[in-house]
């Protein structure tokens, strides 16, 4: 929850100061909430539908093809924009944990879709700077600054998308989205996939900051049988559907069925151990 109409991140230490300038922030009208939702968590274990959407055989395809047949995931969240209200994301990369790697290369923080359930306009919508993700991490105050100290780059394209329609985002792309003062509501899907490789022995950064121990193979294992029973909940619900075989758990499929030991051992809590890098 936020102010309405707000930018609640920008240039604040929060979720490890990736966010370090401050979009605009209209006013918001008299009859306004205190407060409005920005961002919802735990979907696997709230919308049955939303963990469908995490077992779609495709999305896992691509999911694959990026980041290898061991891939992991990384959280989800529903981002919501209000009309007249939703708040701002200030510009940012995901990334935090490996920008002075030296196996840095483009594609070492991940990648995220979207799931827009209703269409998006370039007044509502997240808007990325193509290319951004190739050259390291950004000096976005500089930016800005050279920018005449208008949050709105130049170079910035807006993903503008019907309802249904599913975006691709490399996490070091410079992104953000404006506060929506539109009269036209966003609600967007979230949910991310990283290389195995960039998660293990990592230790939890952004909303997991706090915890202490690096990310094991318990923990990835624990957090990838989400993906597993996701699967598994999407070929019931589809069973003319081909499901995705996810390697990890090839032969073990049936100690992850969508049902309710799974639902309390897997589901319940899940994102608590999520792999943020």
């Amino acid at each position: 929850m936020t102010k309405p109409l707000s930018d609640p991140h920008g240039g604040t230490s929060d979720l490890g100061g990736r966010h370090p300038t401050r979009m605009n922030e209209p006013l918001a009208d008299a009859e306004a909430p205190a407060e409005v939702v920005l961002r919802m968590y735990g979907m696997c274990q709230a919308i049955p539908a939303a963990l469908r959407i995490y077992g779609n055989p495709d999305l896992l395809a691509v999911a694959e093809a990026v980041n290898g047949e061991d891939f992991v995931p990384f959280n989800d969240v529903i981002f919501v924009k209000q009309p007249g209200l939703g708040p701002s994301v200030s510009w940012h990369q995901d990334g935090v944990t490996h920008w002075d790697s030296p196996d840095w290369d483009e594609d070492i923080h991940g990648f995220n879709y979207q799931v827009q359930l209703f269409p998006t306009t370039s007044a509502n919508a997240l808007w990325v700077v193509p290319g951004s993700h190739k050259n390291g991490k950004a000096d976005i105050k500089r930016m800005e600054a050279e920018n005449g100290g208008s949050d709105q780059f130049p170079d910035a394209i807006p993903l503008v998308c019907d309802a249904g329609d599913v975006t691709i985002v490399n996490r070091q792309a410079l992104h953000g989205s404006f506060a929506n003062s539109s009269p036209d509501m966003r609600m967007s899907i979230t949910f991310g996939f990283h290389r195995r490789g960039s998660v293990l022995g990592q230790m939890p950064a952004l909303v997991m900051e706090g915890q202490t121990e690096p990310m094991d193979e318990t923990r990835i294992e624990r957090r990838s049988a989400v993906v597993q029973v996701a699967i598994d909940a999407r070929r019931q619900r589809f069973p003319e559907e081909r499901p995705f075989r996810y390697q990890p758990f090839v032969g073990r499929e049936d100690q992850f069925r969508f049902g309710g030991e799974a639902r309390d051992q897997v589901i319940r809590n899940y994102n608590l151990f999520d792999l943020a890098i």
